[in-house]
């Protein structure tokens, strides 16, 4: 989540179930007389480390929400369809008590987004979440104040980078897990670079890019050509019809100051 997914251990298995090839008097064999090589596994899960979006709304009147979701959606319809959401109270501070989060599910399934879960809710709306089939994420509290930015502890982050030397194609997508990511081709429409630090493209970005995606508000992005469908830092991002005309087609980085995501030309 800044995103925020959590896995089950890569490769582990969860249960096994018995094939029935044998009919008995009674329609099958009872599992304890099954041949154990008939036993298989029935399905693996595995851990993903995947980006979500953060929902963060900032009043708890749902005509508002609307009007505004729906302006901005209008913009780029096609880029936010299908998109996993967590919904996060945080802002809201005690007005989150009255929030009505199945209306607020409603209306995003509504605008073709998928929500997938909440996080800063009260135990009212935890409960709720099983009921609209959302999970149930913990906030990340690492940095509630910033006394001392300089000393503030960030994500690990690996001094070996990540390198791609070849394109990064529409539907791909490259992530660079506690690491940098340097890619030195383009980066096409509809392709993601991911990284826990910084982004680094040497060429034309026309894809999406993240950097700090697990909350590192130190990463940075820096590309020779800036023609990007998205650019986000630790969860804050602007989409193409955001970005300054100033800075587009050109060499830049792009960092937080505070809560502000910044674009600058190199």
């Amino acid at each position: 989540m800044r995103s925020a997914w959590r896995g089950v251990k890569a490769g582990l298995v969860f249960t096994r179930v018995p094939l029935y090839t044998q009919p008995s008097c009674s329609g099958l064999f009872p599992i304890e007389h099954q041949p154990k090589e008939l036993f298989v596994s029935s399905f693996e899960i595995k851990g993903k480390v995947a980006p979500c979006t953060l929902f963060r709304p900032l009043t708890t009147d749902l005509a508002v929400l609307g009007r505004d979701v729906t302006d901005r959606l209008g913009q780029t319809p096609e880029f936010f369809r299908n998109m996993a959401i967590i919904v996060d109270f945080s802002a809201l501070g005690q007005m989150r008590d009255g929030f009505d989060l199945n209306g607020l599910v409603r209306l995003l399934r509504e605008q073709g987004m998928t929500p997938v879960g909440i996080q800063g809710g009260n135990e009212y709306h935890e409960r709720l979440a099983s009921k609209l089939y959302l999970g149930v994420f913990s906030e990340n509290k690492s940095a509630p104040a910033k006394v001392a930015p300089s000393v503030q502890p960030a994500p690990v982050v690996d001094h070996e980078a990540m390198l791609v030397d070849k394109p990064v194609r529409s539907g791909q997508q490259v992530y660079a897990k506690g690491r940098d990511l340097i890619v030195l081709a383009p980066v096409g429409p509809g392709a993601e670079v991911i990284a826990d630090g910084n982004v680094h493209v040497y060429s034309t970005l026309r894809g999406r890019a993240l950097a700090g995606v697990m909350g590192n508000e130190d990463a940075r992005i820096f590309c020779k050509e800036l023609k990007a469908e998205l650019v986000s830092v630790a969860g804050l991002y602007r989409v193409s019809e955001d970005l300054p005309a100033n800075v587009q087609n050109s060499p830049v980085q792009i960092r937080l100051a505070g809560r502000q995501l910044l674009i600058e030309p190199l």
